[in-house]
């Protein structure tokens, strides 16, 4: 009953109301504010991890290996001939007249410097054609050096050389008979009286002639010494094989010839490493 009434006097509230021009607007209710309870958060994104690239061990550039031919001071020429291959060195070639030579192919081991005595000639005139005409049919060696050219006078072959007469047998201080021409490549350096260069009597044109002789001649025993395997120890004067034998001169040799051709050696070995 009490709720027909509450009714009805709701009713008649509203139609007064309504006659009177009013209408009621309904209350608006306040939507909830978000908060931490109600409105979750977006979770943090994490950033994708780059994965870098795979690691690839760099290769080394190994450097070229240098073409020992190519770096000698006397570069060696190999053609092919009759008797195969024939290896020349120098700036010429002229061969010894047949009565001077040995019909032997040797594996040399040793290498004896000589010089010619050119006494005739003053040292501008010291030259290979007079060491050639000078060793008549009793000697044959391998070259012929001046401070001029380089002149290859005998055969020689990749793997060894034709023998030469350069050095007279002997016997040796234990009384044993030693030759030392089936194992020697023998070099004669035009002129004479080297050990001037050291006492210091030569003149200017001499020194000259033995500089540039000694130079080229250093040169070619470095390229002989490499292309037949011949150890640097094993580099003679004539004076240490040959009883009675002077040259080249044992001070040039010694304090002059040696020093230089151990400075090249070094050099030419230094310039072989990659």
């Amino acid at each position: 009953m009490r709720k027909v009434s509450q009714l009805l006097l709701i009713y008649l509230l509203f139609t007064l109301l309504t006659a009177a021009g009013c209408t009621l607007v309904p209350t608006a209710v306040p939507n909830p504010s978000p908060s931490a309870t109600n409105t979750p958060l977006p979770s943090p994104t994490t950033p994708p991890t780059k994965t870098p690239p795979p690691q690839t061990s760099a290769t080394p550039t190994l450097a070229p290996t240098p073409d020992p031919l190519a770096l000698l001071p006397v570069q060696p020429r190999i053609e092919t001939a009759d008797d195969g291959q024939r290896v020349y060195f120098g700036d010429a070639y002229k061969q010894l007249p047949e009565a001077d030579i040995v019909d032997e192919i040797i594996v040399p081991e040793l290498i004896i410097i000589h010089t010619d005595g050119q006494t005739a000639n003053l040292p501008r005139d010291w030259g290979t054609e007079s060491t050639y005409h000078g060793l008549g049919e009793w000697y044959s060696v391998h070259f012929a050096v001046s401070q001029y050219d380089i002149l290859q006078m005998l055969p020689m072959y990749p793997d060894g050389v034709l023998h030469g007469s350069g050095a007279a047998p002997q016997y040796n201080d234990q009384g044993e008979w030693v030759t030392y021409n089936n194992r020697s490549i023998h070099i004669e350096m035009s002129g004479h009286n080297f050990n001037a260069l050291i006492e210091g009597w030569a003149n200017p044109e001499m020194t000259e002639a033995i500089e540039k002789t000694t130079d080229k001649t250093t040169d070619l025993v470095v390229s002989l010494l490499w292309f037949y395997h011949i150890d640097p120890a094993n580099v003679f004067g004539h004076y240490q094989v040959g009883r009675g034998k002077a040259d080249p001169g044992n001070l040039y040799f010694e304090q002059y010839f040696l020093p230089q051709l151990q400075k090249k050696w070094e050099a030419f070995q230094q310039s072989l490493q990659p």
